[in-house]
């Protein structure tokens, strides 16, 4: 065999060896895997993938990466004082209840999530209270007003429940786990106003209480 052709079968080995060793890194490389309660949301070439036990492979320019937390999100309601929430019988009742929620691992809500609200976003407590917080206090309001005060103790399963229930599961994406009433107690008279109409039905059925327990 002539030595120029062995220098150039050589030449041509060890260039397939470097391209097959510069694949094998790239195509290592470009394997990506969620770290524990995240999911990766990949988009690009051959459309959205969506990653959550199993990884993704993800071509650099070809591919884009976002993350997004699947991990639960404790969201704290609460009104008190002058912000106490009228019952049925008009009293005021300062409340406090705990929702705990996250992201659905269903690829289907993940992309939801991602499309609503953008993945960075499920990292930012304070803005998921900000997307939930004026939706979970109206039904937090509208039913402690189906409510007198006294019942509110008495069922707390049951007001717990109705929340649940008129919140309803179209969340974007987002799941509630649990709701735990942290605290039910009468909001103090000092902070009722008189003026207003419904607090003085409220001061009113608060003294008429007192004077039957006297």
């Amino acid at each position: 065999m002539p030595e120029n052709l062995i220098s150039f079968m050589g030449i041509a080995i060890g260039f397939i060896i470097i391209l097959i060793t510069f694949y094998f890194v790239i195509f290592l490389k470009s394997y990506k895997k969620p770290k524990q309660g995240q999911a990766i949301v990949r988009s690009g070439l051959k459309g959205v993938q969506i990653g959550i036990h199993k990884g993704v492979y993800a071509i650099p320019v070809f591919h884009t990466l976002e993350y997004v937390d699947l991990t639960i999100k404790q969201l704290d309601i609460e009104h008190k004082e002058n912000e106490g929430i009228i019952c049925k019988d008009f009293i005021r009742a300062d409340i406090k209840i705990n929702f705990y929620m996250r992201v659905s691992n269903i690829p289907n809500d993940i992309l939801q999530v991602s499309n609503v609200f953008g993945c960075k976003t499920t990292f930012d407590k304070i803005k998921i209270k900000d997307i939930f917080q004026t939706k979970f206090s109206e039904a937090l309001k509208t039913i402690a007003f189906t409510y007198e005060y006294e019942e509110l103790h008495h069922k707390k399963t049951g007001f717990r429940n109705e929340i649940l229930l008129l919140i309803g599961t179209d969340l974007n994406g987002y799941i509630i786990d649990d709701c735990v009433i942290e605290y039910i107690k009468q909001t103090p008279i000092a902070f009722l106003n008189p003026n207003n109409t419904l607090d003085a039905k409220g001061i009113k059925k608060i003294k008429e209480l007192t004077e039957i327990r006297n």
